[in-house]
């Protein structure tokens, strides 16, 4: 008699008329029912794990018996594992389609995990590595690992390569995306907590004196903000809305506080001795976003409205700006800290830095693309940095309010032909458009004074409308550099500096014709030009970093005195308590920056700062050897920019294709 022959599981499956949501069911029932044995175990000190543990199954004994079937069902991996791999790593590597990670990807992640020879005879080839990964059901129609077969990879190395630790020498973040993104939401409004804080502060300044207002100033985050930085706020977090939407989308969310905030009085009615926790949400201030309540609205699953695209440009292209305004202002005021305490230590003195001003530098850039004789007939664009010698008599010329140090200035030409009815027109109709859509933004950066919308003759004799925006004049570098007595002015610092560019094509050619193709048609010059005092430069800046460096001596010396410290008193208390060493044993002065969430003090902040500083000592060294230089690229055309070098072609992203340059009307199409 033959022996019967072996089913399949999928048959058997298919026999009892099982599909896969049937199985998954049938799991969830099974692992159900082990837990309540498990449960009932324990609660008659059975005990579940083997009666004996030698040496040879030692490592059976560690994951036996109905616990340990509970706790990891399926594989080596946990839920939060799987979710790692798939999700951090697989997403950090797959760059050129998500969620498909192809062969030279695949050897990126193996070389940046330190490991390029790991299952190297099925990893050299790009063959063997497809047969390899479809063995355990990785691989896609395309022949791409998905992120499935990354998490049953990582299953199979586990136990000799922790997952934990992979990522974490990728330098990427064991937090899952949700909780990032949750840690960001709440650092931007920290951020916009402190300004405001900041602006307040001021005011009160302003209106009481340094000394009367020193018991009103608020210290310490607040947790809300005014609605009208709201925009700002939701920028920052990556999602761009209009006033409208934002206006709609703040009346929902204030009427649920209002609706959560009644039904916490009626459960504390109704428990007025066990209630003890108050809220931190006023449910009827609708003037203000609390933190609490914005980060439990960002995170929900809320319906987002649509918004046009050049809206959301229009938006996003303001926001950006005005962040940028406020993160230049704050690098400036903390940059003006540091030479002040090195001029208080008389390193910075007129005395060394006077003699340091006629060594000058001059460096010069020039790009080219495609047939650069035709660029004077099309698009030009041009900044200049120029001196004057009375910027005050400067300011008065060009109708600028008094008070202001710094002026940002936007031309529009005015066509010879229009009257003066039309240009007031135009100017108060300008004046609506920013009053309106930016004036709100503007009032909020740091050191503004005022803007102002005018018509008025630029330095050519021609008619133009001016948007100037004006900054008070602690803002100016000259200001400055007088309050901190260098015994220099910006002017002796940067001698010459301008920015030329200029295209073949016409803004009707590049964005309105369907004709052009601007693989043959679109040619490029840009060219910059730098003069600098190129000793001042240098010692300043070496003097700069030396200070940095001196801080963070300061900070690793207060924390090994911690470190030492708090292991004295650990060793003190273990010899009073011999039968627990361990007791009372805590740790402080520990720098949160370092330490994972596991523990491990792995100081990938202090390695981004240290490569950071190798980074600026190089540039340093690079301007102390250079007298001089002259930089120039030329490429024949558009598509040899972006695709005629390997080393670029890596960093295109996957939206920009050859065919856009190849094909007839690319921009005005797009």
């Amino acid at each position: 008699m033959e022996g019967a022959r072996a089913e399949s599981i999928e048959s058997r499956v298919a026999s009892i008329g099982l599909d896969e949501e049937g199985l998954l069911d049938r799991r969830a029932t099974l692992i159900s029912l082990l837990r309540s044995l498990q449960k009932s175990f324990e609660q008659n000190d059975i005990n579940t794990q083997p009666s004996s543990a030698s040496e040879d199954n030692s490592a059976f004994s560690q994951n036996a018996g109905i616990k340990a079937m509970v706790k990891n069902p399926t594989s080596t991996l946990s839920h939060r594992g799987a979710q790692l791999a798939s999700e951090t790593l697989h997403s950090h590597f797959a760059n050129q389609k998500p969620n498909c990670m192809n062969f030279r990807e695949f050897r990126d992640y193996l070389s940046a995990a330190g490991r390029p020879k790991e299952f190297s005879e099925v990893t050299d080839n790009e063959e063997s590595w497809k047969v390899f990964v479809d063995d355990f059901g990785g691989l896609d129609a395309e022949g791409n690992m998905t992120p499935e077969g990354l998490v049953r990879y990582r299953e199979l190395i586990e136990h000799k390569q922790p997952l934990e630790i992979d990522v974490l020498r990728m330098n990427l973040d064991l937090l899952p995306k949700s909780l990032q993104s949750w840690a960001n939401n709440k650092k931007m409004f920290d951020k916009i907590d402190e300004e405001c804080i900041e602006e307040e502060n001021k005011k009160i300044l302003r209106r009481l004196g340094k000394k009367k207002a020193e018991e009103f100033l608020i210290r310490g985050l607040t947790g809300t903000i005014e609605k009208e930085s709201f925009q700002q706020l939701l920028a920052d977090c990556g999602e761009f809305y209009t006033f409208q939407q934002l206006t709609q989308m703040l009346h929902v969310h204030h009427n649920s506080m209002a609706v959560m905030q009644q039904l916490r009085a009626r459960y504390a009615r109704k428990n007025a001795f066990s209630n003890t926790q108050a809220s931190k949400i006023d449910g009827e201030d609708v003037e203000r976003v609390y933190r609490d309540g914005f980060l439990s609205w960002i995170m929900s699953g809320r319906e987002k409205p649509e918004v046009h695209f050049f809206e959301k440009l229009f938006i996003k292209s303001k926001t950006k700006i005005s962040r940028v305004f406020k993160e230049l202002m704050l690098a400036g005021i903390q940059l003006k800290t540091a030479v002040k305490e090195l001029r208080e230590r008389d390193i910075l003195h007129p005395r060394i830095l006077g003699g340091l001003k006629m060594d000058q530098c001059r460096m010069e850039s020039l790009l080219e693309i495609g047939k650069t004789q035709d660029v004077d007939n099309g698009l030009s664009a041009q900044i200049i940095y120029t001196k004057v010698e009375k910027a005050t008599q400067a300011f008065a010329e060009m109708r600028l309010p008094r008070g202001c140090g710094t002026a940002l200035t936007f031309d529009f030409l005015v066509r010879s032909d229009a009257s003066e009815v039309e240009v007031r027109l135009a100017v108060n109709h300008l004046n609506s458009v920013v009053s309106e859509h930016f004036d709100r933004d503007l009032q909020r950066l740091p050191l503004f004074h005022s803007w102002k919308v005018y018509s008025h003759k630029n330095a050519d004799d021609m008619l133009v409308l001016r948007i100037a925006i004006c900054f008070d004049k602690t803002s100016s570098i000259d200001y400055c550099l007088r309050e901190l007595d260098l015994g220099f002015t910006f002017g002796d610092l940067v001698s010459e500096f301008s920015v030329e560019g200029q295209c073949s094509l016409n803004i009707t050619d590049l964005f309105d014709s369907k004709r052009v193709v601007l693989e043959k048609k679109l040619a490029l010059r840009s060219k910059i030009v730098v003069t600098f005092a190129r000793g001042l430069l240098v010692k300043l800046m070496e003097e700069l970093l030396l200070h940095e460096e001196e801080g963070k001596m300061k900070e690793d010396v207060i924390y090994e005195e911690e470190a030492a410290i708090q292991t004295r008193q650990d060793e003190r208390t273990a010899e009073s308590h011999p039968e627990n060493p361990n007791f009372g044993k805590i740790k402080i002065g520990v720098d949160i920056k370092k330490v994972t969430k596991t523990g491990l003090q792995l100081e990938t902040q202090r390695v981004i700062i240290e490569q950071r500083r190798r980074r600026l000592w190089h540039i340093v060294g690079l301007f102390k050897g250079t007298k001089g230089s002259l930089v120039e690229f030329s490429f024949k055309s558009i598509n040899e920019v972006f695709f005629g070098s390997k080393l670029i072609a890596g960093w295109v992203p996957a939206w920009l294709t050859k065919d856009m340059f190849l094909n007839a009307g690319t921009l005005a199409i797009w």
